[in-house]
């Protein structure tokens, strides 16, 4: 039997060697989430409209009615999504409904800054209908993102299904694998049948006191200066020389100290480009702002020169910059602010002129 493809799925690795899996959620279970939170937020918008009838029918006054409907509906439309993910993690009713969840890039909770960006950017999503921007960029991208996860950095997974204790207690215990038998009672025992024994011994465990430092020297090591790795490998060498004595001997602590980190799998820690953190700023500010050309131009420019620059040197310099994602996203709404912006005030100048003639 082959493996199922895991090409969709995202793929967690912890510094204690256990692996989280989470399957990428399709459009398919993302757009019925949408169309159960947009069916939620018309029975809200409803209420409000009845509850805004009642007040200006008992003060005698329609103005109070409308201003109470506008606030309200307001408050609704800009804080059901943020409110929601940010209180339920990750979830609102829809995705709840759904199964789906949003996570970090690196499957950690939802953060409230992580909330508040993926749903500003929302406005950009929707655009010019129902999500069209959104769902053109879950195409292209391949990864189930829209401009609001690329931002943020979060990613929607399905939900891990509930399992109870009835349920476990009732599941029979699967029985042990049987022995490979030989085609002959002359062949020689297979030696590819069981592999365990190779596998304990290549995963040896490690003293608690070496194993920290290992995760802790795996993280940081494009960081340190060759002198003072050195010194580190020096300081644990009787430890390393009893995890691995051959390597130890022949090539050194620090070749024995690098070969445990790369057999931990921890990524080395790799900040992300300034430059790719300003052009989100400014991105995000010139989206705000567009419907002011004086504010929104400058910052567009700005989110363009950030995240080209971001972008150029993260690809020059992978190994010492993360952030790709965000320098990308942070000039991409420069470019679709700037662009609005300018058309507003091209308008507005064809106003004026059109009007002095």
């Amino acid at each position: 039997m082959q493996p199922p493809d895991t090409s969709d799925d995202l793929v967690i690795s912890t510094p204690e060697r256990v692996a989280f899996q989470y399957e990428i959620a399709g459009i398919g279970s993302r757009f019925l989430a949408q169309v159960v939170d947009t069916l939620v937020i018309m029975v809200i918008l409803i209420g409000i409209t009845i509850l805004a009838a009642s007040l200006g029918g008992i003060s005698g006054s329609g103005e109070l009615a409308i201003l109470v409907e506008v606030i309200l509906g307001f408050v609704l439309l800009a804080g059901y999504f943020l409110i929601s993910e940010a209180a339920w993690n990750g979830q609102t009713l829809g995705k709840r409904a759904a199964r789906l969840r949003v996570v970090g890039d690196h499957g950690e909770p939802l953060t409230i800054g992580q909330a508040a960006i993926r749903n500003l950017v929302r406005i950009v999503d929707f655009l010019p209908i129902f999500y069209a921007i959104g769902m053109l960029t879950l195409f292209i991208n391949g990864r189930g993102k829209r401009l609001g996860d690329f931002a943020a950095g979060t990613l929607v997974v399905r939900d891990r299904q509930r399992i109870s204790l009835y349920d476990l207690s009732g599941t029979a215990a699967s029985a042990p694998p049987a022995p490979a038998m030989p085609s002959s009672i002359w062949a020689a025992p297979s030696t590819t049948s069981s592999p365990a024994p190779m596998a304990a011994a290549e995963s040896q465990a490690l003293e608690p006191g070496l194993r920290r430092l290992v995760v802790a020297y795996a993280a940081r090591r494009e960081e340190l200066p060759l002198v003072r790795r050195q010194a580190l490998a020096q300081s644990a060498e009787a430890a390393l020389r009893q995890a691995l004595p051959g390597i130890v001997a022949t090539a050194g602590p620090l070749a024995a100290l690098d070969q445990l980190a790369e057999r931990e799998g921890v990524s080395p820690h790799r900040p992300v480009h300034r430059q790719a953190s300003s052009a989100m700023t400014w991105g995000i500010a010139t989206l705000i702002f567009f419907w002011m050309p004086l504010i929104a131009i400058p910052t567009g420019i700005l989110s363009i020169v950030f995240g080209s620059g971001a972008v150029k040197e993260i690809r020059e310099q992978p190994n010492r910059y993360k952030g790709e994602d965000r320098a990308k996203t942070g000039r991409l709404l420069g470019i679709i602010g700037l662009a609005i912006s300018s058309i507003i005030l091209l308008l507005f100048i064809a106003g004026i002129v059109f009007r002095t003639g």
